[in-house]
């Protein structure tokens, strides 16, 4: 009998403490895609990369016309340029994608605490709550 009441009385103090537990879920590609600094990043690095796209097409047609003796110059100098662009781009990709994560980071964290979220998961999980268009609000 007093293994049941002391079972009874452990349930009354962890049961509350479970149900007071709040989840939520965020889809962040739909935040990304909604989140206008991420839109305008995205649009930023890809116009970067056609960039080097077309300079990578401009120096293989300069190759072909140029004679051989002057090709190996020309072939170290414009890999060089292509080197110095992709780690242009590298640095610019790590750059904005640090800056529009801790704003995404700081903006779910506002909305998680203005609910008392005790957890917030990036997928949607069974009995969560989710707080995409929250964050989306918070963002802008």
């Amino acid at each position: 009998m007093k293994k049941i009441l002391l079972l009874f009385g452990l349930m009354s103090i962890v049961l509350p403490c479970v149900a007071a537990e709040k989840y939520a879920s965020v889809n962040v590609e739909y935040v990304m895609s909604k989140y206008p600094a991420a839109q305008k990043a995205t649009e930023e690095l890809r116009k970067q990369e056609l960039d080097i796209q077309k300079f990578v097409i401009d120096a293989r047609k300069d190759l072909e016309k140029t004679p051989e003796t002057q090709k190996k110059t020309k072939e170290d100098k414009y890999n060089k340029d292509l080197q110095a662009k992709a780690m242009n781009l590298r640095k610019q990709e790590e750059t904005k994608g640090k800056e529009i994560f801790t704003k995404f980071d700081m903006a779910v964290k506002s909305v998680a605490k203005a609910g008392g979220y005790t957890l917030v998961v990036p997928a949607a999980l069974y009995g969560a709550t989710d707080i995409t268009d929250d964050v989306i609000k918070a963002l802008k």
